[in-house]
C-alpha cells in the first residue's frame, strides 16, 4: 500500500507542477503571501519574557507557526523540532534525550516551558518530551537559543523550548489521524465564551504499538546492536518485542476579569523503547509516568506605567515501571535458564508548589523594566523497589538514596532593565538583567544576561549577546555525594547573531544568522574512592563548542520554503585511545519546499541532513570501549493535504525513499545506535467549527 501511495504521490507532485495556470498563482500569491507576512508579524516572549519581534530579539529566537506544522504534516513537538537547525537528540522509542547547539545528554540543559510555565521533570530536570505533544495541540513553538537562566531559572543552560497551546486561538476543531504499526490518535480543541469569562479546553490520546520489523530484526543483532557483556542471557525472540506507547494529555484555562485557572496534564504507558539493556530487552519495561501542573493567577494593571501577574502553582508528576529481574544470572548461559519475576519500582509523587510574580515598568517610550520573584518547594518521592524474597515481597529503598534532601527550597530574585535610542531610522536597544538564585543543598549563583540589538533600518539586525545559565544536581546526583552541598552545572555564552528580511527579484526572504561560543563547567561524575572503594559522586571538567547556524525562509508566488544549516567544532574527548568529536554530527542541512496549488491542495517536502556521528561503544566479543561510527544519513518525507470549507485531509509519507538510518547512543557504551522508522504512511483529517 505504501509504494502505491508512494508512486501516486509522486506521479501528482510532478503533474501539478506541470500544468499549473497563471491565475492559479496569483490566487497561490495572496494565500501564501498572508501566512509569510504573519511570520515576519510574529512577536515572541521566550526571549526576554515580554512580546517583542523575532527581528528585534534579543537572542536568536526561532519560531514554527501553525502554518508551518499544517504545510509540512509534523505530528508532534519530536517532528517540529528536527526542522530547528541546532537541535541535537537521539530517539531510541521511548523518550527524545538530546540538547542545544552541540551538547546533548538528557535534555536536563534545555528548560521546557508550556505557554510561559516550567513542565521540566522533577526528578531528572528533564525536558520530558514523548509522544506528549501532538501538534494538534500546538499553536506554535518557540526555540531559544544558548542560556537564559537570568530570567528562567535552572535548567535553561543550553536553551528554553515555550510550547504555545491552542487554548488561546478561539479555534474549535476536532482531528483524528491513522497510521502504520497500530498508530491512532484524536484531538478535540473546545472554546465557550459569555461576556468577559472565556473556558478553552485542549485534550489528545495517542495510541502506537511501534513495533516495525525492522526494530524487531536489529534488536536481535547483538554486533550492530547491543554488545552486552549480557547478551546471551538477553531473550532473542523477536516476537516478543514489545514497543507500545499510550498517551493522553489535558489542557484547560478558565479566564475571568478577577483571575486565571488552569492545567496541563499528561498521562503514559510505554515502554523502555529499545534502550535498557536488560534480561527484559526484548519483553520490554511497563512505565506508567504522568505530570500534572495546575496554576491560578491574576492579572494586573496598578497604572499606566505598571503592569504585573501574580500567581500559585502546583506541579505533581510521578513513575511507576514494572520490569523482569532475575535470582541466577551466575549459573544461566542462556535466556531459557533464568528464573524470571517482575520487579516494581516507584519514584513519587513528587510535588513542587510555586509562588512567582513579575512586574513591568514602563518609565518611557524608550525604555522598561522587569522586576520579579520566584519561590518554590519541591518534595521528591522516595525510590521504593519491591523485592521478592523467600518471606514474600519486601520494599526496599537503596541505601544511597538521599532520604534527607528529598526536600529543598529555591528562592530567586530578577531584574531587567531595556533602554532603547533612536539616530533617525537607525536605533539600538541594550537589555541587561540578573538574577540572585539560591537552594538548599547547592551553591548560591549570580546570573547575568546582556543583549545588543543595532538596527541600521527596519528590515535587519546585528545583536551582540552574553548569557550565563546553571543546572542544580538531581535528587539521583546527590545519591552519591559524600559532602551536605555540591555545586550546580554553569554555562556560559558569547554570541553574534545577524537577522533581516529583504525581497530580492520578487522573491521575500528572511534570514538568522548566529556565530557562538559555549562553555559548560561542572560535571557530575561518579568516581570510586581507591581507599574506601565506595563510589561518590564529584564536579569535574569542562566542555566548550562554537558554531554557526543559519536559518533562511522564503516565499514567492506559489512556492515557500526554508533551508536551515549548522557546523559545530567542539572540544574533543579522550576515549579508546583516540581524540574525538563524540555524539553529535558536526553539520546538518535541512530543507524545506511547499507549493500550492489552487484553492484547494497544498504539497510539500521537507529534507533532513545530518553528518556521520562518532560514538563510543563496547568492543563485540572483546573487553574495553571502541569509537564506531554512525554513518550520515538523508531522510525526504512528503506531505499532500487537500482543504475545503472547515474540513482538512491530509496524507503524510514518513522516510519516502525508505532510507535505513540511525541514532548514535550519547548516554552509554551499550546499546550502540538505535534505528529509526522505515517508510510508512499515515493520514489524518480535522474540522473546523
Amino acid at each position: 500500500m505504501v509504494r502505491l501511495v508512494t508512486s501516486l504521490f509522486t506521479s501528482l507532485f510532478i503533474c501539478v507542477i506541470s500544468h499549473t495556470s497563471l491565475a492559479q498563482a496569483e490566487e497561490g500569491d495572496a494565500l501564501f503571501a498572508m501566512s509569510f507576512e504573519e511570520l515576519l508579524a510574529q512577536d515572541v516572549t521566550v526571549a526576554a519574557r515580554k512580546s517583542e519581534s523575532w527581528l528585534a530579539s534579543s537572542g536568536t529566537v526561532y519560531v514554527v507557526s501553525r502554518s508551518d506544522i499544517e504545510r509540512y504534516g509534523w505530528r508532534d513537538l519530536k517532528e517540529i523540532l528536527a526542522s530547528v537547525p541546532n537541535m541535537d537528540y537521539f530517539y531510541q522509542w521511548s523518550w527524545l534525550p538530546g540538547g542545544q547547539r552541540g551538547f546533548t545528554g538528557n535534555m536536563s540543559g534545555t528548560l521546557m516551558l508550556i505557554d510561559g510555565r516550567e513542565v521540566q521533570n522533577l526528578l531528572a530536570n528533564e525536558a520530558f518530551i514523548m509522544n506528549n505533544f501532538p501538534s494538534a495541540r500546538i499553536e506554535r513553538v518557540e526555540i531559544l537559543q544558548g542560556p537564559n537562566s537570568t530570567l528562567y531559572g535552572g535548567n535553561a543552560t543550553q536553551g528554553v523550548i515555550n510550547v504555545i497551546t491552542r487554548l488561546g486561538t478561539g479555534v474549535n476543531e476536532v482531528t483524528v489521524l491513522g497510521g502504520e504499526v497500530g498508530t491512532h490518535h484524536g484531538h478535540g480543541l473546545f472554546h465557550y465564551q459569555q461576556g468577559e469569562v472565556e473556558l478553552a479546553v485542549s485534550a489528545s490520546y495517542f495510541a502506537s504499538d511501534q513495533d516495525y520489523r525492522e526494530i524487531r530484526e536489529f534488536l536481535v543483532d547483538d554486533q550492530a546492536f547491543s554488545r552486552n557483556s549480557k547478551d546471551a542471557l538477553r531473550n532473542h525472540n523477536p516476537d516478543d518485542f514489545r514497543n507500545r506507547e499510550k498517551n493522553v494529555t489535558l489542557d484547560s484555562r478558565l479566564s475571568t476579569p478577577w483571575f486565571y485557572l488552569g492545567n496541563n496534564l499528561t498521562r503514559t504507558t510505554n515502554v523502555s523503547g529499545i534502550e535498557a539493556v536488560a534480561f527484559d530487552y526484548i519483553t520490554g519495561d511497563d512505565a506508567y509516568r504522568g505530570y500534572s501542573s495546575y496554576y491560578l493567577g491574576k492579572d494586573m494593571q496598578p497604572s499606566a506605567n505598571w503592569s504585573g501577574n501574580i500567581e500559585l502553582s502546583y506541579f505533581r508528576e510521578y513513575k511507576e515501571k514494572y520490569r523482569l529481574s532475575v535470582d541466577n544470572p551466575e549459573q544461566a548461559t542462556r535466556y531459557e535458564d533464568l528464573a524470571l519475576y517482575t520487579e516494581r519500582e516507584d519514584i513519587g509523587p513528587s510535588d513542587r508548589i510555586r509562588l512567582n510574580t513579575q512586574w513591568h515598568y514602563q518609565a518611557g517610550s524608550d525604555q522598561d523594566w522587569i522586576l520579579g520573584y520566584d519561590g518554590w518547594r519541591t518534595e521528591i518521592g522516595r525510590k521504593v523497589k519491591y523485592r521478592q524474597t523467600a518471606e514474600g515481597v519486601k520494599l526496599v529503598t537503596p541505601d544511597s538514596w538521599p532520604t534527607d534532601k528529598e526536600r529543598s527550597d529555591k528562592h530567586a530574585v530578577f531584574g531587567q532593565y531595556s533602554k532603547l535610542w533612536r539616530f533617525g531610522e537607525r536605533t539600538l536597544k541594550v537589555n541587561a538583567g540578573l538574577r540572585y538564585h539560591r537552594q538548599d543543598y547547592t551553591n548560591a549563583s549570580w546570573l547575568p544576561r546582556v543583549s545588543m540589538v543595532y538596527q541600521p533600518s527596519a528590515d535587519q539586525a546585528f545583536k551582540l549577546t552574553y548569557g550565563k545559565a546553571f543546572r542544580p544536581p538531581t535528587i539521583f546526583e546527590f545519591d552519591l555525594v559524600v559532602d551536605d552541598e555540591i555545586e550546580s552545572q554553569t554555562m556560559q555564552m558569547y554570541e553574534f547573531n545577524w537577522s533581516s528580511k529583504f525581497r530580492w527579484r520578487g522573491v521575500e526572504f528572511a534570514n538568522i544568522s548566529a556565530l557562538y561560543s559555549m562553555q559548560a563547567k561542572n560535571f557530575y561524575q561518579k568516581v570510586q574512592d581507591p581507599n574506601t572503594q565506595i563510589w561518590r559522586t564529584v564536579v569535574a571538567g569542562e566542555h566548550r563548542v562554537s558554531g554557526w547556524e543559519n536559518q533562511l525562509r522564503w516565499h514567492a508566488q506559489r512556492w515557500h520554503g526554508q533551508l536551515a544549516l549548522r557546523y559545530i567544532s567542539p572540544e574533543k574527548t579522550q576515549v579508546a585511545g583516540r581524540s574525538v568529536v563524540l555524539d553529535v554530527p558536526r553539520y546538518k542541512v535541512k530543507l524545506g519546499l511547499g507549493y500550492t496549488l489552487g484553492k484547494h491542495w497544498q504539497i510539500a517536502a521537507f529534507v533532513d541532513h545530518w553528518d556521520e556521528t562518532l560514538t563510543e561503544a563496547n568492543r563485540f566479543e572483546q573487553s574495553g570501549t571502541e569509537v564506531v561510527t554512525i554513518p550520515a544519513w538523508t531522510t525526504f518525507n512528503a506531505n499532500l493535504t487537500y482543504t475545503r470549507g472547515n474540513s482538512t485531509l491530509g496524507v503524510y509519507i514518513e522516510n519516502l525513499f525508505d532510507k535505513t538510518y540511525y541514532h548514535g547512543n550519547a548516554r552509554g557504551v551499550s546499546p550502540v545506535k538505535y534505528i529509526q522508522a522505515p517508510r510508512n504512511l499515515r493520514l489524518s483529517w480535522s474540522y473546523r467549527f
